[in-house]
């Protein structure tokens, strides 16, 4: 005979086992298909390693709020240079057919393209100077299965000095909060912010799209 000890046991045992499976079943439901974000260009080389680093991953971090599955850069990358697919830079961009090739290599339904470009500046603001960051974000999304683009975004902006308005919008794309900034402060955190919202505003339309 099972003491009452064990089938209270069995019961939480069921119990987690069924939470479980319900929460697998809405993750697989929630998935709209596997990405990979590669290529990667910085136009004319700009950017810190810092800030394009946080490009990226915004990138990341929108499509996986997207509900979106990701290939891992480093698969993405050693996939790439294994093709023997040139490497695209500013102004020269893949092609399509390249692309479609890479994505279907490494099995992947969608593959994005950013372009990342940075500027940086000193303004004069009230008594004294601020620096201020410009990021410029464009974003081609391909599918494989079809051969086509479909989604592009070009040269979207971001400003590290945007007013707070914003941080709702790059809060339902993104998950990292926008990095803090200080007046006459270092160029990179201005970079990072400025790029995280630009990377909102660009991806916004896909990830929000249903599948």
């Amino acid at each position: 005979m099972i003491s009452s000890r064990v089938k209270l046991g069995l019961v939480v045992l069921n119990s987690v086992l069924v939470s479980l499976s319900g929460s697998q079943a809405f993750a697989a439901q929630k998935s709209k298909g596997t990405a990979v974000v590669w290529p990667i260009v910085y136009s004319d080389n700009t950017g810190t390693k810092t800030a394009r680093s946080t490009g990226v991953q915004s990138v990341d971090q929108a499509l996986q709020k997207g509900g979106y599955t990701l290939v891992p850069e480093n698969v993405a990358a050693s996939n790439w240079k294994s093709l023997n697919i040139p490497a695209p830079a500013t102004g020269a961009p893949a092609t399509t057919a390249e692309i479609v090739k890479f994505g279907r290599d490494v099995h992947a339904t969608y593959v994005v393209a950013p372009v990342f470009h940075f500027h940086t500046r000193s303004i004069w603001v009230n008594v004294g100077p601020r620096t201020v960051s410009t990021a410029l974000v464009s974003v081609t999304i391909t599918n494989t299965k079809t051969g086509k683009v479909v989604y592009r975004k070009v040269n979207v902006k971001g400003r590290s000095d945007a007013k707070n308005s914003i941080l709702k919008d790059v809060g339902d794309v993104l998950v990292t909060p926008l990095v803090t900034v200080v007046s006459g402060g270092p160029k990179t955190p201005e970079e990072q912010r400025a790029v995280q919202i630009a990377v909102a505003f660009a991806m916004e339309g896909f990830v929000h799209h249903k599948a």
